[in-house]
Order: structure tokens, then sequence, then C-alpha cells
């Protein structure tokens, strides 16, 4: 029976549903966040996993040192009291902090999983915190008969975190990793970038349309270049990404790319009312990847991401519908548009790409 999928353009709804399946669960939950962030969200989800925690079902939450302090710096000291309360109430809580394996500090957290059982996976762009609902975000629930596949992935990540074992543990085969009919693809530091090479296939196999939507824009000079390449051969090269992010220096480099896909034909688009978060991509034969990695260096090579790759054309249906309607609340960044722009700001721009390694 294929796995269904519930797609969240609102994240109150999709935290609404996400507490009540935690409420549901029987054996096992396990989460993966890059933040955890005290407030009304993480206070109710706290209260429902303290309480199954209480009740005897094993509840696991893996969330980024750097994350708990930097997602929301003024919360940092609020979130270590709400991690004690959280181990207190016997859930198991892991502060990942990249070990050994040849990582570095900067080699963070950056999933966005909850596994409830064997049958509800919520996943996509959105951490726990009262400021992601006033972001534009999109999360993706899976039901179905998923094993522990995911399960076993926080096993997996958390034996490369600092005070566990040294040795990563059991994992399915990561070139066949399921859950249901999703496939799974991960970036892992160092070792693998499946996410990646599965954002490239699915570019490269479009032959009418290709979608991206994205936090932030950074292709690197390959990906660039297989946009580029589909866009002049009349394939429909659709991007849109946020006008504005949290790091500066990204929303004046990106008009480069942005300009070079443009001359090529594609259309691009700057979300302008708040914050767009989501990290989606979709090509015409309703080939979908969906989570968290964003589409710049940093998540396709130097983080711990997911995505789930599935085949779904409703749901690349009801993606390209969204897409279209945040159109109408973009502007879209044509030749001429960058040919205007002053010379100090294309000079920031130019910069800024320079710099792009190290953002």
């Amino acid at each position: 029976m294929p796995t269904q999928k519930t797609l969240f353009k609102n994240v109150t709804e999709a935290y609404t549903h996400l507490l009540a399946a935690l409420d549901t669960a029987q054996s096992d939950i396990s989460m993966m966040y890059y933040a955890f962030d005290s407030g009304l969200w993480s206070a109710r989800i706290s209260r429902v996993l303290a309480a199954k925690a209480q009740s005897g079902v094993r509840v696991r939450l893996m969330t980024d040192g750097f994350g708990q302090v930097l997602d929301n710096m003024r919360n940092s000291l609020d979130n270590r009291a709400l991690v004690r309360d959280l181990r207190a109430a016997g859930v198991e809580v892991a502060i990942f902090d990249p070990d050994g394996h040849n990582l570095t500090k900067l080699n963070r957290l950056h999933c966005k999983i909850c596994a409830i059982d064997q049958q509800t996976v919520f996943l996509g762009g959105s951490n726990i915190g009262d400021h992601y609902p006033t972001w534009d975000d999109s999360n993706l629930r899976l039901d179905g008969n998923l094993g522990n596949t995911f399960h076993d992935l926080y096993d997996y990540v958390r034996c490369f975190s600092k005070g566990y074992q040294t040795t990563p543990g059991s994992v399915p085969d990561l070139s066949q990793c399921f859950a249901g009919d999703a496939r799974i693809w991960l970036t892992l530091p160092k070792q693998r970038q499946d996410i990646r090479q599965a954002l490239l296939a699915l570019i490269r196999e479009a032959d009418q349309a290709i979608y991206l939507r994205t936090w932030y824009f950074l292709p690197d000079q390959e990906i660039l270049e297989a946009l580029r390449s589909k866009a002049e051969q009349g394939v429909e090269v659709n991007i849109l990404f946020s006008h504005r992010t949290r790091v500066r220096p990204i929303d004046f480099a990106n008009y480069i790319p942005a300009h070079k896909l443009a001359k090529s034909g594609a259309r691009i688009f700057r979300y302008i009312p708040k914050y767009m978060h989501a990290k989606v991509a979709w090509n015409n034969h309703g080939d979908v990847l969906f989570g968290s990695a964003n589409l710049e260096g940093m998540a396709l090579r130097n983080t711990f991401e997911c995505c789930v790759l599935v085949r779904d054309q409703d749901l690349a249906t009801k993606l390209r519908r969204a897409f279209e309607a945040d159109t109408r609340s973009s502007f879209q960044q044509t030749p001429e548009i960058f040919r205007r722009r002053s010379a100090p700001k294309k000079a920031l721009s130019y910069a800024c790409s320079l710099a792009t390694p190290w953002l």
C-alpha cells in the first residue's frame, strides 16, 4: 500500500498534527532538530513527550548544541532549563556536538525529523519554536508501514556526537534506504553527499519542468550549470527563494547565480512578505525531494541533513500550485533587474559571492 503523504504549508497546522500524532505513540518516538526552542509550542510538545515517557514509551530527542543557542539567542538559558526538565521527566535528550570522524565544529545537525512508532514521520523545514509559525515553510507527514528506519537513523547520527561510541551504529544500507515507498537520502559530512546527487538526478531527468523552493540559494557550479543547461534546452526552470534571510551576505550573493540563470531563460522569484524557509525540489515526472537541505554548499556537503525522495504526482501538483500562488507575493529577478542595480550593489553581490564558501 503506498505511503500516505500530507503536505503542510502552514507551520501551525503542522505542529497541531504533530501534537496529535505524538499522543498516539505506543512504543517509540525519535526526534532530531537543529533547535528545540523554549516557548508555547515546545511547552505543549514537551508535556506530551513527558507523559509518553512516563507511560513507558521510549522518547528520544536530539538537538544541535549550536542550534539551541544560535537559532534564538534570547532563549539560550531557557533552552538549557527545558532540556533539564525533559530529562527529569524521562525523555532521553542528546545535545549534538560533532566529535571524531574527521569532523569539525561546523558539521552541525540540521535535520528536522520526528518518527512515531513504525507508521508516522514528520519532516521538512521547521524546527520547533514559536517563531517558525511566523515564517513561510513546508513540512511533510508520511503515514504507512515505515519500519524502524528513522529510529535507526537516530542511533546512527547520534554516534557522530561527543559522548557516544566512536563507531557509528547499525543502519540500513544507505544506498537502499527506504521508509515505505519514500527513499531516504542523507548528507553526512566528509562521507556522503547523497542529497546533492539526488538533486542533480532530479534536475537532469526533467524534460518539461523543474521547480526549486529554498531558503538559501547558492548552488555550486555543477548544479548551476545543470539548471542553466535545462533552461537553454527549453525546460521550464522555476526557482523561488527568500529575498531576505538571517544571513544578509547571502541575500546579496544569490543575485549572481540568479542572474546567470535568468539570462539562460529560468524564472527566478524572490519571495518578499516574510522569511521563506522551505527546502523542496520536484520535476514534471512527479519526483519530489523534500527535507532539511538548503540549496547551498554547507547543506549539501558539510551538515547532517535528511531528505526523502518520492514519486507522487499529486504531491508535485500541490507544490506547484503553492509555488505559483507565492510568485504573486514575489518579484521576478530578470536580467534587466540585475543590470539596473547600482554599481556599489553589484560590487557587494560579487564580493559576497566570492565569500560564500565561508558563509
